[in-house]
């Protein structure tokens, strides 16, 4: 799989001079006393964040299915902690701001299949933060099944932003690849169920999805 996401668009926040400014409109906006002084002291982190989300997609871009659910995860986690230094330079505040803000049931059934698996959402955590400022939404602490999310980004969902459902995906793809060993090599190698078509169709097309969403938030 290669991504055709051109990430060129995000060439201008690698350039420390841009992002100070940049930072400086956007907590300027938000109404932060210091503007100026906190975008100098967030510029590094922010551009940061960046350049590891690239590393990661690139990096899921030219590896084997097996790993890039783990790979585009890890990349989503780091746009969204750019986009979130945007809104917020203090983020994270407390300890339980840095979990993942989601759980996936441990014990899988005998006969598993993906699309019926479930993920719980938690009461703090990077998906509740940006949740909150990015997309203005507290969401409730409930359990969503994959089906419905995979619904969601093919059709107006009135509960499910398409950055949400592209995250409870990776999550809970990446989880199964980490913890799931037995269950995953079978799925990708003997591609048995309609787990690994679905699977992989959604890997390639939230390679290029999510970097591309992200952009509105980043680059506004």
């Amino acid at each position: 799989m290669t991504s055709d996401f051109n990430w060129n668009h995000y060439l201008p926040l690698y350039a420390k001079h841009y992002v100070i400014q940049h930072l400086y409109t956007a907590y300027s906006k938000e109404n932060y006393a210091h503007p100026e002084q906190l975008a100098t002291e967030k510029a590094a982190s922010f551009s940061a964040h960046i350049e590891h989300a690239e590393l990661f997609y690139q990096q899921s871009s030219h590896s084997t299915v097996y790993i890039q659910p783990v790979l585009q995860f890890y990349g989503l986690i780091h746009l969204l902690k750019a986009a979130i230094t945007m809104k917020d330079p203090f983020h994270p505040e407390k300890s339980n701001q840095l979990a993942h803000g989601v759980s996936s049931r441990k014990i899988k059934k005998k006969q598993f299949s993906f699309l019926e698996d479930t993920v719980k959402i938690q009461k703090h955590g990077l998906y509740t933060t940006f949740s909150e400022k990015l997309l203005h939404c507290t969401p409730r602490t409930t359990t969503c099944d994959m089906q419905q999310l995979f619904k969601s980004l093919h059709e107006p969902y009135p509960s499910v932003h398409t950055l949400q459902a592209h995250y409870l995906i990776l999550y809970n793809l990446s989880m199964l690849a980490r913890y799931e060993t037995e269950w995953w090599h079978r799925c990708m190698t003997y591609k048995e169920t309609l787990d690994y078509p679905v699977i992989k169709s959604f890997l390639t097309d939230s390679a290029h999805q999510v970097p591309e969403e992200m952009m509105k938030f980043l680059l506004e």
